[in-house]
């Protein structure tokens, strides 16, 4: 779960808000105060916090990002593989098709 951290900088007056992957809202407390944020305000980040946390490198996450993904779901290297086959077959056939290659 990702969580939204917001804070006024003591120096510039500035707001500014950081975006930190953890399982709980104590969690993400604790890994604000570890890092010296004087946080005001923590709340679940949305799909928009955290595409502009990415955008601006303010994205904290310990879960890799997966490798290979298709359709929005993430592909084991087994389903790449049949994936590929599948490609070459249909690529195959289709030369087979059109009379490019000859099985026989």
């Amino acid at each position: 779960m990702f969580w939204n951290i917001r804070w006024t900088d003591a120096l510039s007056g500035e707001d500014k808000s950081i975006v930190i992957e953890s399982e709980t809202k104590t969690a993400a407390e604790c890994m604000a105060l570890r890092r010296g944020i004087p946080f005001v305000i923590i709340d679940e980040a949305n799909d928009a916090d955290i595409e502009t946390a990415r955008e601006s490198k303010l994205l904290w996450k310990y879960t890799p990002s997966a490798r290979y993904t298709a359709f929005g779901q993430t592909l084991g290297t087994a389903h790449l593989a049949c994936l590929m086959l599948c490609g070459i077959w249909t690529m195959l056939v289709l030369l087979i098709r059109v009379g490019k290659i000859t099985l026989l």
